[in-house]
């Protein structure tokens, strides 16, 4: 029974996994005010780490890097003395996070690449396919702050209770990401604005060659075949 509930989940797990983006992206527009929200943040990150998990559970190898990752990421959540005392503590976490979503992304993108299925999860798999790149670019913000405090400009003050600074730098992230560039959170030091090309590069690769790949075998199988 238990088996075979771990299977449904799987067959579901791009739903999941995508239901679970959504919620950490936009939970803080359903929450009742920022007191609930400071709480709530960590419930929704720790449901998308589990999902991003159950994108990766049929990849072995790639299982086991996530599975590494996250044990590595509660051993220093649990350590009384930091490994790397000349820096700040957060840096360790956030790089592991980063490496965690990368490694979710290339597996979720490398399935839509190799499946045949003809269904609305092809559309489904493309869309958390490219928010996932967005939630790496997001990382790759919070790090590059964390290791050069004012690398952008616009950021708020921050607030461990509402998470502001983390909520800007996710919107500079896939607005980045999307090319679209308001001006309100600007790059201002060189890996910053380094790191701002290389999102936006990505952001227009995915759209414009990996998507058009996966929606044109979509189609192809589609179409009908011709009778001889």
């Amino acid at each position: 029974m238990r088996s075979k509930s771990l299977k449904n989940l799987f067959d579901y797990r791009i739903e999941v996994f995508l239901f679970s983006q959504m919620l950490l992206m936009f939970g803080a527009l359903i929450l009742p005010g920022q007191t609930l929200e400071a709480h709530v943040f960590g419930a929704f990150y720790i449901f998308n780490i589990a999902t991003g998990m159950l994108i990766t559970l049929k990849k072995r190898e790639f299982f086991r890097v996530v599975t590494i990752l996250l044990v590595c990421s509660l051993v220093l959540a649990f350590l009384d003395t930091p490994i790397f005392p000349t820096i700040d503590p957060l840096i360790p976490q956030i790089a592991i996070y980063f490496a965690f979503h990368a490694v979710v992304a290339v597996v979720l993108i490398d399935e839509m690449l190799r499946t045949f299925e003809e269904n609305y999860r092809v559309v489904l798999g493309v869309l958390s396919g490219y928010i996932s790149i967005g939630m790496v670019s997001f990382f790759l913000f919070i790090l590059i702050e964390h290791m050069n405090p004012g690398s952008f400009k616009g950021l708020p003050i921050e607030n461990m209770d509402t998470h502001s600074q983390e909520e800007a730098l996710m919107y500079a992230a896939f607005i980045t990401l999307m090319t679209i560039g308001y001006g309100d959170i600007v790059p201002l030091t060189p890996i910053a604005r380094k790191a701002a090309i290389i999102v936006g590069l990505a952001g227009q690769f995915y759209m414009v060659v990996l998507t058009a790949i996966i929606v044109g075998k979509f189609l192809k199988y589609r179409q009908p075949k011709k009778k001889d």
